[in-house]
């Protein structure tokens, strides 16, 4: 997985606003540059796309502790992906400063969706996997080790979406209705002491935004993509329903040697044809390096 954007959080220089206690002389604005692995928000994110993370940063001479609020700040800001370096400045508002006694570090983490962490944990509502969740590893500095940090926000689910194309012999009218995966796990929430990503209970889940869809012979993508848990093994089951039959328990398998990896996308092609579909996989968008298939009679 490759950085897909660099972008420059800058402090402005409001004495009022200044952090930590017992400042003395200029305070030492904290400096960010913000990565994007290639992912999305609730659809892809391309280069263009925008998102609001939420930013925050401890103060400690000793070992961070994430779960107290106590010398803690935090701020949203609006991330812009960008190939171009360096990225888009975006401003932290209110800007915040390093603390005036140097053994006192800042640690900072990133995160999305965005939301206050409790306890040093941070929840968010999903109902239909199309939340992409993302986190930073934290990075650290004081005023005199201000030089840009780096922030590179990483994906640790599975994104999968879908699309059909027409085979041999499918009647012209045949048309997609629905998708559903099997045993999906949806992101509910980050634990920000080690980054780790809480799920729901495995359910089947329907893919959304997936309207009624002609099958031709064009490869047509139908509903969203949807972010989940990464699956153990390399196989997925589906239900399939079109507008002539229903296809149950359909094990579409991945050409690779790996469990489904996160930060990868893996795209489903179904090809209908009278009696059967035939299913095949790629991985595009996070990570083009894998593909796959697979077969439904």
């Amino acid at each position: 997985m490759l950085p897909l954007a660099a972008i420059v959080l800058l402090s402005g220089c409001s004495k009022s606003d200044e952090g930590g206690a017992g400042m003395q002389g200029d305070p030492v604005a904290i400096r960010l540059n913000s990565g994007i692995m290639e992912v999305a928000t609730k659809a892809a994110v391309d280069a263009g796309s925008s998102f609001t993370a939420s930013v925050a940063g401890w103060e400690t001479e000793g070992t961070v502790d994430y779960t107290t609020s106590e010398r803690r700040w935090y701020n949203t800001a609006t991330i812009t992906a960008t190939t171009a370096v360096p990225g888009s400045a975006v401003t932290l508002n209110p800007a915040r400063y390093y603390h005036a006694n140097d053994n006192i570090k800042t640690y900072m983490k990133g995160w999305y969706p965005a939301g206050e962490p409790t306890d040093g944990v941070v929840t968010f509502e999903n109902t239909d996997g199309t939340v992409d969740p993302m986190i930073t590893a934290a990075v650290s500095g004081s005023k005199t080790d201000a030089g840009s940090k780096n922030l590179v926000f990483n994906h640790p689910t599975t994104q999968i979406k879908f699309e059909v194309v027409a085979g041999t012999g499918l009647a012209s009218d045949t048309k997609v209705r629905s998708i559903s995966i099997h045993n999906a796990q949806l992101p509910t929430g980050f634990d920000l002491s080690d980054n780790s990503l809480s799920y729901a209970s495995a359910a089947t889940l329907s893919v959304p935004h997936l309207s009624e869809t002609a099958i031709t012979a064009t490869a047509t993508a139908v509903g969203a993509p949807v972010m989940i848990k990464p699956f153990a093994g390399r196989t997925m089951t589906l239900d399939v329903t079109t507008s002539h039959a229903s296809f149950s328990n359909v094990t579409a398998t991945i050409d690779e040697d790996t469990d489904f990896q996160p930060g990868k996308a893996y795209t489903i092609t179904l090809t209908f044809s009278q009696k059967e579909i035939v299913l095949t996989a790629t991985v595009t968008a996070w990570d083009n390096t894998g593909s796959g298939s697979a077969t439904i009679e």
